[in-house]
């Protein structure tokens, strides 16, 4: 390939969902400030379970199947390095409050650099054996102790007290995804908790300002983000998902876990009064003679029974306990492939008290996207490649420091004369220089010149 064509190349990234359900590979690149997808593929997720991998070669066989699929769409492009997820019920949050001291800080405005420093510092703080810090979120900034902001540079004060949320995660934990991922083939550029990524793809910056909840029910977990001012503020990963409800109706009906999952979503319903009595479904038996027939509100609640109690309870309790109920004025958007069940919306309004949408990946992306991606469940994966372009943009505009030590000029030694030394003259100089030095080691050396000069004269008269 020629020089002037690699120049035109974009920036490809690849997002990586490896989900309990389902692993998702794709591929985008930024254009026109938009994000274009290039290639996308889906894989069987058969190794993992409540958002945990327990089997290694399976979770890499899912991975190398969306990989080449996503491949196989692009124009010639092999994936190399991914921007990965991660859930499950290891992961926890923990509040952090670190401070920076400013000498003479009424003097200079805060700058970016110093907010990025407190970021980098707590990376390196010590957490508990088997833990690893995942991200940090900036909550708010204190500054000397009077003004409380979520945007500290530009302003004048001499303490910065920056309050964050710490999200740590089980170390062998990620040590299997990063495992996974070099296993097929792959380098992780950055791991990113899940939620955080799909509030990327499909909240409106509007609905972050004014305080959303973010409701991923995935197939192994639910996820939980609550936005305030703009910044993600409470994160929470409950343990439960939508397959669950998938093994129960195979458990009371007696069926395979794959006619379950057609049944709660064909003619399944979360609402008991939403659901027709009168319709039965006929559900085939191995061993029977007659096939055996349940009707529609028994299946309602078998749903039922699991989303509200033990997904949308749960969700309201830890929405209770965040703090941020009251501020939550853009309501709960839910997605992930959960969100697709039947009359969920209304159960989840009904049960949180809220306005409640079902949230699309569509924030940031061209119009032209495949169809088959415009579904909640890749909300994680397309807010993955997000992620993925955002922080290559950042990296890529970051101007030189203009703090940064520089080589001191030499300073100019005033002279009588306004003409510079040829090296000839400062040669003449320095040895006049030398022959006047009477101090330290230039005495030894003068009187022993003139011992010198007072033998040859002797010599001369002699001769």
């Amino acid at each position: 390939m020629k020089e002037e064509e690699k120049t035109d190349m974009p920036n490809i990234v690849v997002g990586l969902d490896i989900g309990t359900t389902k692993i998702a590979t794709i591929i985008g690149y930024k254009s026109d400030d938009k994000i274009d997808i290039i290639g996308h593929g889906k894989g069987e997720s058969t190794g993992v379970q409540h958002g945990l991998i327990y089997n290694i070669n399976k979770t890499v066989d899912g991975i190398n199947v969306s990989k080449e699929l996503a491949e196989n769409r692009t124009d010639g492009i092999t994936v190399n390095k991914v921007y990965v997820g991660v859930a499950g019920r290891h992961i926890k949050s923990i509040e952090y409050k670190h401070v920076l001291t400013r000498i003479n800080g009424k003097n200079f405005v805060i700058k970016q650099e110093e907010i990025d420093r407190m970021l980098d510092d707590l990376y390196n703080i010590s957490v508990p054996s088997g833990e690893r810090i995942i991200t940090v979120i900036p909550q708010h900034y204190v500054v000397d102790k009077e003004i409380d902001t979520t945007e500290p540079v530009g302003m004048l004060g001499e303490l910065i007290e920056g309050y964050f949320q710490l999200i740590t995660g089980n170390e062998s934990e990620i040590k299997k995804i990063l495992l996974c991922v070099e296993n097929a083939g792959l380098s992780a550029e950055d791991i990113i908790l899940e939620p955080i990524a799909s509030g990327l793809s499909c909240l409106s910056e509007e609905e972050k300002n004014q305080g959303v909840a973010l409701v991923d029910i995935g197939g192994g977990t639910t996820d939980l983000a609550i936005y305030c001012n703009g910044s993600p503020v409470f994160t929470k990963v409950i343990p439960i998902g939508g397959t669950i409800i998938t093994r129960d109706i195979a458990t009371v009906c007696q069926i395979t876990e794959e006619l379950a999952e057609r049944l709660k979503v064909t003619c399944g319903t979360c609402i008991v009064e939403k659901s027709n009595a009168d319709h039965y479904i006929t559900l085939p038996q191995f061993h029977a003679v007659q096939p055996r027939q349940i009707n529609e509100t028994f299946l309602a609640k078998i749903i039922n029974m699991r989303v509200q109690n033990d997904i949308l309870d749960q969700v309201k309790r830890e929405i209770e306990n965040s703090g941020y109920a009251d501020k939550l004025r853009a309501g709960v958007v839910l997605t992930g492939g959960g969100s697709t069940l039947k009359h969920i919306k209304e159960l989840c309004q009904y049960t949180l008290q809220k306005p409640v949408r079902i949230g699309i990946p569509e924030y940031g992306f061209v119009r032209n996207i495949p169809t088959d991606l415009k579904h909640p469940m890749f909300s994680t994966a397309l807010g993955l490649l997000k992620f993925g372009i955002n922080k290559a943009e950042k990296t890529a505009e970051i101007p030189a420091k203009e703090d940064e030590p520089k080589e001191m000029p030499e300073v100019p030694v005033r002279k009588d004369s306004k003409t510079k030394d040829t090296p000839t003259e400062k040669k003449k100089n320095n040895k006049k220089k030398k022959d006047n030095d009477t101090t330290g080691f230039g005495m030894a050396d003068y009187i022993m010149r003139k011992i010198q000069e007072f033998f040859e004269g002797l010599l001369d008269k002699t001769s």
